[in-house]
């Protein structure tokens, strides 16, 4: 009775680890098809100028930028954040079968100003990178974010304030070290104004970077690291190696679908 016992013992030992495996196997090949694109915006006016020096690719429109929302949540995406994608990276949460991130860069003030209440119209997350430099200035024109924009809008829990330097310049020409510090100083000032930060991530101002700046950042407590256009995919993200899909000015939600799809 007892060898009879162990050989049950034994083989339904052996089915629930079969079980696990082809669980695992499952959510692997799940995991291996899901696209994780990456929108990039930067700064919004109301009227399009005649020329641009930029060739319209750091410009758009808040109607533009809703039209964009509109058409990606009414095709199935869900507006994730950067945290989401952290923890689903960590099989802590489900990653929807159509994610998408938006972010920003460089912190203006039309983000807060035409952005941040269509966010909270369609309920959707983002993440803005600030210059900390930068914060609550007037700049050949353009107005930046202040804090207490910043603090607003991270304490509705729709926006995720992160870096993108102190200072904005190409930082594959400095030295690492005063790159690091940089970086490191900048997220104090966004702790010391916004509260600690559970995740930090840093996105690369011209996406300038080397095999030195992205291992420093690395182990020196960065979880995600930003430089580079694209589209990622959950197989084989690597935190310290995203892409973003830049929008340009008035491009639709049906040619931004188009895209993320020909990748």
């Amino acid at each position: 009775m007892k060898i009879k016992r162990l050989i049950v013992i034994i083989f339904l030992i052996i089915i629930v680890i079969v079980g696990i495996c082809i669980f695992k196997q499952y959510k692997y090949s799940k995991r291996a098809d899901t696209k994780i694109p990456i929108l990039l915006y930067h700064n919004f006016v109301t009227t399009v100028p005649e020329s641009d020096p930029d060739n319209f690719n750091y410009i758009n429109t808040p109607e533009s930028f809703e039209e964009n929302i509109k058409t990606l949540i009414e095709n199935g995406y869900t507006i994730i954040s950067m945290k989401e994608l952290n923890d689903c990276d960590a099989g802590k949460m489900e990653l929807p079968d159509k994610p998408i991130i938006i972010t920003f860069d460089d912190g203006y003030y039309s983000n807060y100003e035409y952005i941040y209440p269509i966010l909270k119209k369609y309920n959707a997350k983002a993440s803005i990178f600030i210059v900390t430099d930068k914060i609550g200035k007037e700049i050949d024109g353009i107005k930046y974010l202040g804090w207490e924009e910043c603090l607003e809008m991270q304490n509705s829990g729709l926006v995720e304030i992160c870096s993108h330097s102190k200072k904005h310049v190409f930082y594959d020409r400095f030295p690492v070290r005063e790159f690091r510090d940089d970086v490191l100083e900048s997220y104090e000032m966004i702790e010391k104004h916004l509260g600690k930060q559970d995740l930090k991530v840093f996105a690369y101002p011209y996406g300038a970077y080397t095999k030195e700046t992205v291992r420093t950042l690395q182990n020196n407590g960065i979880d995600f690291q930003i430089y580079d256009i694209g589209i990622n995919n959950f197989k084989n993200l690597d935190k310290n190696f995203i892409k973003r899909i830049n929008i340009p000015c008035e491009m639709t939600g049906k040619e931004i679908i188009e895209e993320i799809e020909s990748y």
